[in-house]
């Protein structure tokens, strides 16, 4: 088994992620993990040590369920999957629940006199792009579009405003489904 989930930032990819690793038992991999030192979300890994780490993954796991992409530094990443999933959500509710998830990461620190409030809000209005972007900028709709029309394997889109049991049910369905029909 090997799926990936992407979508916006606040669609839920990690807590799905992780909901089908726990249910199947198949290694969880959330791609923040290559990206971020810190959990300030302030300090980025050097592409070298990205790939270090991505391979050691792929060595070390026959099958993987994937939350994210490494598509912006690593094109070819993840390309033996067996199964791309697209979460979308109400606009709307996604950006309640990112700003949700920065209150809970950073408390006080990012409101206005907080030292964290300038990177809030430059992840803010990177958040908001994500619909009006062209396929050129790797996190936005059209791109996901994009590899989802070229990707060489099963593809669903998923409404990640259901409940994770249920997305859970839909993605195991599609992936064990026949595809002769």
């Amino acid at each position: 088994m090997k799926i990936q989930v992407i979508g916006a930032s606040g669609t839920g990819k990690s807590t799905l992620g992780k909901y089908i690793s726990k249910k199947t038992g198949v290694y969880w991999i959330d791609t923040d993990k290559y990206l971020w030192k810190d959990p300030s979300f302030t300090e980025n890994y050097p592409v070298e040590e990205r790939f270090e780490m991505y391979n050691n993954d792929i060595a070390n796991h026959q099958y993987y369920i994937v939350s994210g992409s490494v598509h912006s530094w690593n094109p070819q990443g993840f390309n033996d999957r067996e199964m791309l999933v697209l979460l979308i959500i109400d606009e709307e509710i996604r950006m309640k629940r990112i700003y949700d998830r920065e209150f809970s990461r950073f408390g006080e620190r990012m409101l206005p006199d907080g030292d964290h409030y300038q990177l809030t809000c430059e992840f803010i209005d990177w958040c908001k792009t994500y619909l009006t972007a062209d396929e050129n900028a790797v996190n936005s709709l059209a791109n996901h579009k994009l590899r989802l029309k070229d990707a060489s394997c099963k593809t669903l889109i998923l409404d990640g405003n259901q409940p994770v049991d249920i997305l859970c049910t839909h993605v195991l369905n599609a992936y064990w489904a026949d595809p002769s029909g």
